[in-house]
């Protein structure tokens, strides 16, 4: 029975330098390597294994902001551990888990859309489609890339026609396009949405 505690509780002295703090684990203290996850692709976890995964570190997280660097108490390790214990997931999954978050932005992005609102029904958010927002993220993607470079809010002819392009390669009418960008600034489900897509875009460029 030992050993399955140990493992929680080296769970959660990653978590902790995940957030910024230090804990020392029972492997640490015997001189012995707690035991790693191997990375899995984001696309491997499911929607309810992340939502559990979230509830659990939200409780560890809670426990570490009171640290302020310090050595966590027993009872603050065993606080942690419970934690992950209690989310359902095996402990190597959600070291897994954890594992993938740290290396993979699209992982906190599929949880903030999970969280986020949902769109009023009948408002300009709830009629975007997924395959318009991918298209407004693209899109966003070049403009972000050209506003870059532009000097004291004034974009050259070339800048100017370089964001035009954007908008109108996006596949987007120009009424359509800013009321998608309008809709993304205001309602923050679509905003999560937009945000899980780019962070895919980019994880997929990178590969």
């Amino acid at each position: 029975m030992r050993a399955p505690r140990l493992a929680l509780f080296a769970s959660a002295a990653a978590l902790l330098t995940a957030a910024g703090a230090y804990a020392q684990t029972p492997y640490e203290a015997s001189g012995q390597t707690a035991p790693s996850a191997a990375p899995a692709p984001a696309a491997d976890f499911t929607d309810e294994e992340l939502r559990k995964y979230d509830a659990a570190i939200t409780r560890v997280r809670a426990v570490s902001d009171t640290l302020n660097g310090a050595q966590p108490t027993p009872e603050q390790q065993a606080e942690m551990a419970a934690a992950v214990q209690d989310s359902g997931l095996e402990v190597v999954r959600f070291n897994a888990i954890s594992t993938a978050a740290a290396e993979s932005p699209v992982i906190n992005a599929r949880i903030n859309a999970m969280k986020a609102p949902k769109p009023a029904p009948g408002s300009v958010a709830a009629g975007v489609s997924d395959a318009e927002l991918r298209q407004f993220v693209e899109a966003m993607t070049q403009i972000r890339a050209v506003t870059a470079n532009v000097q004291n809010g004034q974009a050259t002819p070339e800048q100017s026609a370089q964001l035009t392009a954007a908008v109108e390669g996006s596949g987007l009418a120009v009424d359509r396009f800013n009321a998608v960008a309008t809709a993304v600034s205001q309602d923050p489900g679509l905003r999560a949405r937009a945000e899980l897509i780019g962070a895919q875009q980019q994880e997929a460029g990178a590969q």
